[in-house]
């Protein structure tokens, strides 16, 4: 039988990759329902990760102390919601942003409840792993939409925001199951008075460690999810020379760019195994540099098949971080702060997540291509790497 801390972690991480990304797999479908042009787009496949960005740390601090079984419930709610409302209204786009940040916010309890869940069911010596499967059922789940969504032709955007939906009712109804007693024997450590509140936002807050692996995060998760966004583009635009390419065109690429993610699936497997075996932070330096050099690559590449070849070697480096990550965050923070902690790295990481998703748009809409952007996220991400060196990894206050 699978343990419950696989199963659980990775049931509730693919349901929120896939309304990550659920809408960009059907995007020119969306464009046309609301009448967008790319950097309009760009701001509405953005929407959720503003919301899952500011949520990251009062999050952290709601799982805390409202407990980890209680968050999983409420965001499962939130998730479903955000899925069927929309339908209500399908043509009011203020609606569907709403929506869509609802999303947003609701997955930044479920990410946070899901670490918190995976730290208290499952056993020490199994943690890395753990967390690379979940890494990687996030990723599956970025993947899915890519796959199935075109087979609903027209009627895909619907289909986006129904199995959206429904994945978040088959989570909620999976919380009743008894492996999860654990965390119903869960009690509040701490009281919740603001002045604590405050304390441990500025222990936290002061951690350069966490700073640093929160901006990793974001060139590594943010790239998955803004070439989940956009790769379809440019491989589009590519393939037409150069010239703005039609929507029919952007979605003939969908397969293609199913298979970039599905690379950066497998790489946090991969990653988590790594992880056993390999210093984590040296690890995390080398696949950062990874990431670094392929965007620079990615914004030389000359061909749609080199294009591509660049996308899969940076999904892969991406991929890789993922346990990383978070077990250095969860060393970093300590153990009283750990979902705190593990809020404010991925408020970081989300803001250098939304960041790529609206500057590739941008670029894109008023220059013509990617190129630019890309070029310019190759040398922010060597920059992090050279401030990086400055930190004593050694020193638990550093």
């Amino acid at each position: 039988m699978v343990p419950v801390y696989y199963w659980l972690p990775a049931l509730g991480c693919m349901g929120m990759g896939f309304m990550f990304l659920n809408v960009s797999a059907v995007a020119e479908q969306f464009r046309s329902l609301f009448s967008l042009n790319y950097a309009g787009l760009g701001v509405f496949l953005s929407a959720p990760f503003w919301a899952h960005t500011l949520v990251q740390v009062p999050a952290g601090l709601v799982v805390d102390r409202l407990g980890t079984l209680r968050t999983l419930a409420l965001s499962a709610l939130l998730c479903a919601a955000g899925g069927f409302v929309p339908l209500l209204l399908p043509h009011n786009m203020v609606l569907a942003v709403c929506m869509r940040m609802l999303i947003g916010l609701a997955t930044g309890l479920l990410f946070l409840s899901m670490v918190s869940a995976v730290k208290t069911l499952c056993p020490p010596a199994f943690m890395s792993r753990a967390q690379g499967l979940q890494g990687a059922a996030f990723s599956l789940g970025t993947m899915v939409p890519f796959i199935v969504l075109p087979y609903f032709g027209e009627s895909g955007w619907a289909a986006a925001y129904i199995l959206g939906g429904l994945m978040s009712v088959a989570l909620l109804a999976s919380l009743l199951c008894p492996p999860l007693a654990p965390l119903r024997r869960e009690t509040r450590t701490e009281p919740t008075s603001a002045g604590n509140v405050l304390r441990v936002l500025g222990q936290v807050a002061r951690n350069r460690r966490l700073w640093f692996i929160g901006c990793c995060h974001g060139f590594s998760f943010g790239t998955i999810t803004a070439l989940g966004n956009w790769l379809s583009v440019m491989l589009a635009d590519s393939a037409s020379s150069g010239a703005v390419a039609g929507s029919s065109n952007a979605e003939a690429w969908a397969l293609p760019t199913s298979l970039v993610l599905l690379a950066g699936t497998m790489a946090r497997i991969a990653g988590g195994e790594l992880g056993r075996a390999l210093p984590k932070q040296k690890l995390l330096v080398a696949l950062v540099l990874g990431i670094g050099l392929f965007y620079l690559l990615l914004a030389l590449a000359g061909s749609t098949w080199m294009l591509l070849a660049c996308a899969f070697a940076l999904a892969v480096c991406c991929g890789g971080t993922y346990a990383s990550v978070f077990t250095l965050t969860i060393e970093a923070a300590g153990a009283s702060h750990t979902a705190t902690g593990i809020g404010f790295m991925s408020m970081l990481a989300n803001c250098v997540n939304v960041g790529l998703i609206l500057l590739l748009g941008v670029v894109r809409e008023y220059l013509g291509g990617f190129a630019p952007a890309l070029a310019l996220s190759s040398v922010c991400v060597l920059l992090l790497l050279l401030w990086g060196r400055s930190i004593n990894w050694k020193c638990r206050e550093e």
